[in-house]
């Protein structure tokens, strides 16, 4: 087992702790147990208490790949290191106490983690979780590390729990042209690790006479898509992935904009086509859908220059929100929604950061 520290004092603590921990489990490890929250004083410097915990994770990783681990997390959470000396306030803090047995001290990583006899802050709830587990340096179990302790430092146990994630293998995002689908894929790939299916750029023969005629187009436009999809999920899901896959596209999204733009009849057709090519390839376990306002759609269409997308019309963004709303009930797979309409964590990123949490939550 892998022990590990996590401490906030900056912002929301409790969601930069929760936030750490969902990462945590997709970066580094299955989560095997966790404390509870404790509100604690700054241990060595002036500042506001922080919040803190304990957990343990089982992992294949290193003790330095560990290591890197968590200091890509605290990067991605706004930590920022300075030269200055001492002690800070931070949005998070996580540290490795024990990892197995293991004794280790070089320039990158020192094991056990230094002077944990001394605090109180990680003993008591470390000793939650692995009061049996022995120090093997001093021959002591945390209990009696904790017991002994002469810290004297003041410790408010929380009522309200971290929760642990549920991890998701194939996550896909979904939402309106211009939502904002592959950003929010890149930056949720930031997070958790894994690996992007971005769906193609792709120079459909139809697509530019589809927005000039619509109806006479748009079986044509629709069924070269489908088959385009369809096969990038044969070759990318055919090759060794690192999962968590993270896609800006599902396969439902082809049957979706074909229920806007095709006749009854051809519809009907499609249909068919589309259950033969789609029912073998692998469903997401998580579809998240975005939100966006036309406007800002409209202009991330506009920031992008695809030329055949120029004149995309409103009524046609409104006629594609409707139908996600309406696919949004009737779909069998797993889908929950995110506003974005007063978010931009483009530029600013710490607006992605709610998003994360509902997705850890859900």
């Amino acid at each position: 087992m892998i022990y590990l520290s996590l401490g906030s004092n900056m912002g929301d603590r409790m969601a930069f702790l929760q936030l750490a921990v969902g990462m945590i489990e997709y970066r580094i490890g299955s989560i095997q147990c966790i404390s509870t929250v404790y509100e604690t004083p700054p241990w060595g410097f002036e500042s506001s208490p922080f919040f803190n915990a304990c957990l343990g994770v089982t992992s294949t990783l290193s003790p330095d790949e560990v290591l890197t681990e968590l200091l890509a997390i605290e990067t991605f959470l706004g930590r920022k290191r300075t030269k200055t000396e001492g002690y800070q306030a931070r949005t998070i803090d996580l540290d490795i106490l024990f990892y197995k047995n293991k004794v280790l001290d070089t320039a990158f990583l020192t094991l056990p983690h230094p002077r944990i006899e001394q605090r109180k802050f990680i003993l008591t709830p470390l000793t939650e979780i692995a009061g049996d587990f022995t120090h093997p340096l001093f021959a002591q179990t945390i209990d009696e590390l904790n017991q002994n302790c002469e810290d004297e430092a003041e410790l408010i146990q929380l009522s309200k729990k971290l929760i642990l994630t549920k991890k998701k293998d194939f996550i896909a995002i979904e939402g309106t042209i211009g939502a904002g689908k592959t950003a929010f894929a890149h930056r949720l790939n930031e997070a958790l690790n894994g690996q992007l299916l971005l769906e193609r750029f792709y120079d459909n023969p139809y697509l530019a006479d589809f927005y000039k005629d619509p109806e006479a187009y748009a079986l044509l436009v629709e069924t070269a898509f489908l088959e385009e999809r369809v096969n990038q999920y044969n070759s990318f899901f055919s090759e060794e992935l690192k999962l968590p896959v993270i896609a800006d596209y599902s396969l439902e999204k082809s049957l979706l904009f074909a229920s806007k733009n095709l006749s009854k009849k051809d519809f009907d057709a499609y249909q068919k086509k589309y259950f033969n090519l789609t029912q073998a390839q692998p469903k997401p376990d998580l579809v998240l859908l975005l939100q966006q306002t036309v406007s800002q759609a409209l202009y991330n269409i506009k920031q992008r220059g695809r030329a055949f997308e120029q004149s995309i019309a409103p009524a046609y963004l409104n006629s594609l929100e409707n139908g996600y709303k309406e696919w949004r009930k009737t779909t069998a797979l797993d889908c929950v929604e995110f506003d974005l309409t007063t978010l931009d964590f483009v530029k600013q990123p710490e607006d992605f950061y709610p998003l994360l949490l509902a997705f850890f939550r859900h």
